[in-house]
């Protein structure tokens, strides 16, 4: 009788070791683009604008966004940088950082546009599942079923490059993606933390099918910001910086 129970023991063990797997999901590929509505005469704006790629802000980027939020970072670079030329501003750049501008730029330069990106997630609404094994505690695995809410702002402000000082800013909040519901397709030695979550093709496709049905809605807002006539006002104070520094 012990030798049958062992049997089935063993049995159950070797079982939920070689059982076939279900195929996980992949992550798909997520497209962001934007045409602009109108397409101004180059230069017609008569003004120098620079542009530094978008970046996003050190409390998400040192957490690895991973390549979702990648691919929203440049295609949010890409359209900006289109949207200036057919606003008819005379455009430098892009640069990847303020540092990377040189000199000369810096003096034919009026405006420096910065645009950074801070979008915050928390999952919410739900909770990770202990999937026991018979081989103990240190086999145990988990998966994640709840909901999940993606909320933030992109920060666009522009610099005189000679002096480094703001003096245009705006900020245009990425509409909230709340309360999806997530379920991650692959299971893990250990639960998860916050942008981690992200990487699970479960959780990244759903949250990926939100952000790019918002994301025209996004480029609107930030179009709307880049007025011609706004940014002619502030050609007063940008000679009177340049000037500080004898230019």
């Amino acid at each position: 009788m012990k030798q049958t129970s062992f049997f089935l023991l063993l049995c159950i063990v070797l079982g939920s070791c070689f059982a076939p797997k279900q195929a996980s999901q992949t992550k798909q590929t997520f497209t962001f683009d934007y045409t602009p509505k109108e397409n101004s005469k180059a230069g017609s704006a008569g003004m120098v604008v620079a542009f530094v790629r978008p970046y996003y802000a050190e409390e998400f980027a040192s957490t690895g966004s991973g390549e979702l939020f990648k691919s929203f970072q440049d295609a949010i670079g890409n359209d900006v940088e289109e949207l200036i030329i057919a606003k008819g501003f005379t455009m430098k750049g892009p640069y990847h950082s303020f540092d990377e501008m040189v000199f000369e730029d810096k003096k034919t330069t009026e405006m420096l546009i910065q645009i950074e990106i801070a979008p915050r997630f928390t999952a919410q609404e739900g909770s990770w599942k202990t999937h026991i094994s018979l081989l103990g505690p240190a086999y145990y695995t988990y998966s994640y079923s709840g909901k999940a809410s993606l909320v933030g702002k992109i920060n666009i402000s522009g610099v005189e490059p000679l002096t480094n000082q703001k003096i245009w800013s705006k900020s245009v909040l990425i509409p909230n993606v709340e309360n999806i519901s997530i379920e991650t397709s692959n299971k893990y030695k250990r639960p998860l933390d916050g942008f981690e979550l992200v990487s699970d093709p479960g959780v990244y496709n759903v949250l990926g099918k939100a952000l790019m049905q918002q994301y025209s809605g996004i480029m609107d807002k930030i179009v709307a910001h880049f007025n011609v006539d706004e940014f002619k006002t502030l050609k007063g104070q940008i000679k009177e910086l340049k000037a500080m520094k004898g230019y």
